[in-house]
């Protein structure tokens, strides 16, 4: 069980690490039982730790709290090193490269997240992000190896959830990835070129390989629960990804 609950201290598998699907009795404890979904007229019977849902207005939507800026920022140390592996070359040559580099892939991975965390919000739900301690080994680990993994941690969603909820706060993510995919591209074929096109070329690549990795439709990826809500949205979106990784590949090659 490598997935350890950061708020009842247990251990669970991949399936069962968030504490939505695992009873977690840690994660708002002390705020009083109350019902999470969807407003019914039926009495449930069934009660969860954590405010009553209700969707969120602009003023409370973008709230951090200071142990997920916290967490936030570590990760975003750990992900901005990913581009020094593959430039490393390039440091003191063109460092400009470098680090625009380093600011596409950085805002990749933060924009996911945050897609996930408003996305929840806005449907009522808490959520914030948290590191997670196996997740940020194996990213680190990846740096040593051609295929670099990016699970530093990720939006813990706290309520009961149904499959159409959770598809579109799960869409969130890798949809974020492809429009920005296609802001780069759209850049990309308006000019000539130059360092900002070979930069558009790399948020193209990024963006879209992280689109197509998150659409895995099986284990804890965004994909296996697009896929449970939507089989026709799972297969756009992905296909859309895609044809942005192919397309930026044939430049590389």
């Amino acid at each position: 069980m490598p997935f350890r609950c950061n708020y009842c201290g247990g251990y669970f598998c991949a399936e069962h690490r968030l504490p939505e699907f695992h009873e977690c009795t840690g994660i708002y404890r002390g705020r009083g039982a109350v019902n999470i979904g969807r407003a019914t007229s039926r009495r449930s019977y069934n009660t969860y730790y954590g405010p009553p849902r209700r969707r969120s207005t602009l003023h409370n939507l973008f709230r951090f709290s200071e142990r997920e800026l916290r967490h936030l920022g570590i990760s975003l140390l750990v992900i901005a090193a990913i581009p020094l592996t593959w430039f490393q070359g390039y440091i003191f040559r063109r460092p400009e490269l470098v680090f625009g580099a380093i600011g596409i892939f950085a805002a990749a991975f933060l924009l996911h997240e945050l897609a996930h965390k408003f996305s929840a919000q806005r449907l009522g739900y808490w959520a914030e992000f948290r590191l997670n301690t196996f997740g940020l080994l194996i990213t680190l680990i990846s740096f040593f190896s051609p295929f670099k993994l990016v699970a530093p941690g990720a939006v813990i969603i706290g309520g009961r959830m149904n499959k159409e909820d959770y598809g579109k706060i799960s869409l969130a993510g890798p949809v974020t990835n492809i429009a920005q995919a296609i802001i780069y591209l759209a850049i990309n074929l308006s000019l000539s070129g130059n360092l900002i096109k070979l930069l558009t070329i790399v948020g193209v690549t990024i963006n879209s390989s992280l689109a197509v990795f998150n659409l895995i439709p099986f284990g804890i990826f965004d994909g296996k629960k697009i896929l449970r809500w939507d089989w026709r949205v799972w297969l756009s979106v992905t296909i859309t990804a895609g044809l942005l990784f192919l397309y930026s590949q044939t430049y590389w090659l």
